[in-house]
């Protein structure tokens, strides 16, 4: 089970918790940087580790809870101090009478080096499951049909469900709250089993 969504494992911990214990162990991108950040960019930028203030800008206000969760601060010191969703940002450039229109192109910091093209698809239905696919594909030599990660993965269903290697791995990506309980549901009733399940509350991911 899948695990970059606040809101999908607040809701597991509510609803499945004899689930939990197959929730990935792997940060949401949001809490693997802001720990990378917190660890690594003091001696960049020789300054305190206390000092260094982690914003992360997000669409989903579930990111506020998550950066909160006490097992993402450790010594008193959170990963990530602040989540600002992508409104609020807006709304604080609009009120600052700031025009991006009028502002001089200018590259990115890259601290960590450019992002592959699967953490790109993170944060779409589907995202998670195809990055797993490119990883096994090229770690244990397993074909991916192009329609599996265009139909089965990308598609737009409420459900979608693959299979690869002769049936050996069986995955399911799921989006909306509905969709995933019916699906948790059928998983703890025994009526279904996949190596991978991807869940996204909201739709479309």
């Amino acid at each position: 089970l899948t695990s970059c969504c606040p809101g999908w494992v607040k809701y597991a911990e509510q609803s499945y918790p004899q689930l939990l214990g197959n929730l990935s162990s792997c940060r949401s991108p949001q809490q693997m940087f802001g720990a990378i950040a917190k660890e690594r960019l003091p001696e960049q930028l020789k300054v305190e580790k206390e000092k260094l203030f982690v914003v992360s800008i997000m669409p989903c206000t579930a990111k506020k809870y998550e950066c909160k969760r006490p097992e993402f601060t450790h010594e008193g010191i959170a990963d990530v101090d602040v989540v600002l969703t992508t409104q609020e940002l807006g709304r604080m450039i609009k009120e600052a009478g700031i025009d991006l229109s009028e502002l001089e192109p200018e590259s990115m910091d890259l601290p960590m080096g450019f992002a592959t093209g699967a953490g790109v698809i993170f944060g779409n239905s589907g995202g998670v499951s195809e990055a797993v696919l490119r990883y096994a594909a090229d770690k244990f030599d397993i074909p991916v049909p192009e329609n599996i990660v265009l139909q089965e993965v990308r598609g737009t269903s409420g459900l979608r469900e693959a299979s690869l290697a002769d049936g050996n791995l069986k995955m399911a990506v799921v989006h909306g709250l509905r969709n995933a309980q019916e699906l948790c549901d059928k998983i703890v009733n025994g009526e279904a089993h996949y190596d991978i399940v991807e869940v996204m509350p909201c739709p479309d991911g």
